[in-house]
């Protein structure tokens, strides 16, 4: 009970910018609870925020070592201070335990408080550049509550849809939306998917998970028919590669995003800037694109 008050005193400290305080009382708490994770991992951003690199990265190896699957996302962390590879730095575990404890307040949340509209987005590019299609199966990657197949409504006959959390999918599942979800990582479901025969593969908001999108666009190559789109939004950034954000996403550039379109076999639809979210008031500077199979 004593380190659980002192991690909230911690907690309540560090959201108001009592840095100091916060690291103290963090600290305080280890020596009640030596091996707890999450008390790591608040010393670590702790230490982060005070500017001691070589603290925060040493606690965050810590944070690993407890727990080898990443459910707190502490690589992210490590790769943002160039203490681990980017590539390494976006665990499932740690994708599926952030949305399963998301599920219950996301669309509220995302629409209401952060004016999510990647799904609105995508569809309105898809109705510009390809005005009165009709998709007659559609594979929703990172598919989350559902929202993307409320977008598309009667531009869609069989949706399928593919999210690493369980809780998200319970209510894809009750929208009587989908033909078929389940629960995984998008670039394994890709590839059990008949090969050529989808119309469409749409991901909002899903690739900022994903460091490395090279896997993902080839296998939705593979189940694409010879007129499918594939259609995602993603954050950016200036500079060149992936980086992973002070948000703890991924941003990639755009220049990256079209070389990779390319080399899975697809040619450049569209591309647009395109902020799919706000945080902090502001607009999220992101993209969208629109890949057709070459």
């Amino acid at each position: 009970m004593i380190a659980d008050r002192r991690y909230a005193y911690g907690d309540a400290a560090f959201a108001e910018q009592d840095l100091q305080a916060a690291f103290d009382l963090f600290e305080q708490t280890l020596e009640r609870a030596p091996n707890w994770p999450p008390a790591h991992l608040a010393l670590a951003k702790a230490a982060l925020a005070l500017g001691d690199e070589a603290r925060a990265r040493a606690t965050l190896e810590r944070v690993l070592a407890l727990d080898p699957a990443d459910h707190l996302g502490a690589a992210l962390l490590l790769a943002r201070i160039g203490g681990k590879p980017v590539a390494d730095a976006m665990p499932a575990a740690y994708v599926a335990a952030l949305f399963d404890d998301y599920a219950p307040r996301f669309d509220s949340h995302l629409v209401g408080q952060l004016a999510y509209r990647a799904p609105d987005l995508l569809v309105a590019a898809l109705d510009r550049y390809l005005p009165g299609r009709h998709y007659a199966e559609v594979l929703d990657l990172g598919c989350g509550t559902g929202l993307m197949a409320r977008a598309l409504g009667s531009r869609a006959g069989r949706i399928l849809g593919v999210d690493l959390s369980p809780r998200m999918l319970e209510q894809a599942s009750a929208t009587g939306l989908y033909a078929g979800l389940e629960a995984g990582d998008l670039v394994t479901f890709l590839g059990q998917q008949p090969v050529a025969r989808s119309d469409l593969a749409i991901a909002a908001d899903v690739f900022c998970y994903l460091p490395d999108l090279a896997p993902a666009l080839a296998a939705a190559r593979r189940c694409l028919a010879p007129s499918g789109i594939l259609a995602f939004t993603v954050q950016t950034h200036p500079g060149e590669g992936v980086v992973v954000g002070e948000d703890c996403r991924m941003h990639h550039a755009p220049g990256l995003l079209r070389r990779l379109g390319v080399e899975a076999g697809f040619t450049l639809l569209a591309e647009e800037e395109a902020a799919s979210r706000r945080d902090a008031g502001r607009p999220v500077p992101g993209a969208l694109y629109l890949l057709a199979v070459s």
